[in-house]
């Protein structure tokens, strides 16, 4: 993030020397973080890694790189994003499929054209599909592991 802000914000070929140390003090800070992999994004995490000057430099850097790393860095951006959404979030997303399954099978019972059942059916099931996936997308393995040891656990009741 901090290379994009000097390229583009700052419109520098090379990082300067203060940007490069912040770049090794993040990285330092961070392989020291507690968290390790299951860090939080910053703003949402409980320990602060950084000290105060440098931690308005990152802010700086953040806020100016965040909106625009969807353009310069899609992959990371929407993995950085799915992050910061919670197991509730997931669960709520994946629950939202079931009505759409409903509804994509009953509109057959109505009596309308088939073209239009055809295209009711695509429409409806293809949210169902979106809403299943991202469902799954926000839980990660770590949450869909979850829901099974607690599926089985009710089940085995």
């Amino acid at each position: 993030m901090i290379e994009l802000y000097c390229k583009h914000r700052l419109k520098l070929d090379a990082m300067p020397d203060e940007y490069e140390q912040l770049c090794q003090y993040a990285e330092h800070r961070l392989d020291l973080c507690r968290y390790g992999e299951q860090k939080r994004a910053c703003r949402r995490c409980q320990t602060h890694c950084y000290a105060t000057k440098e931690r308005e430099q990152i802010r700086e850097v953040m806020r100016w790189v965040g909106p625009r790393m969807i353009l310069y860095m899609p992959k990371e951006a929407i993995l950085h994003w799915l992050q910061g959404l919670s197991f509730r979030t997931g669960l709520i997303v994946m629950a939202m499929c079931i009505p759409f399954y409903i509804i994509s099978f009953a509109q057959m019972l109505l009596s309308i054209s088939a073209a239009t059942k055809g295209v009711l059916w695509v429409v409806f099931f293809g949210l169902a599909k979106t809403c299943q996936y991202g469902g799954l997308s926000i839980l990660g393995v770590e949450g869909f592991n979850r829901v099974k040891s607690w599926w089985k656990n009710r089940r085995s009741r």
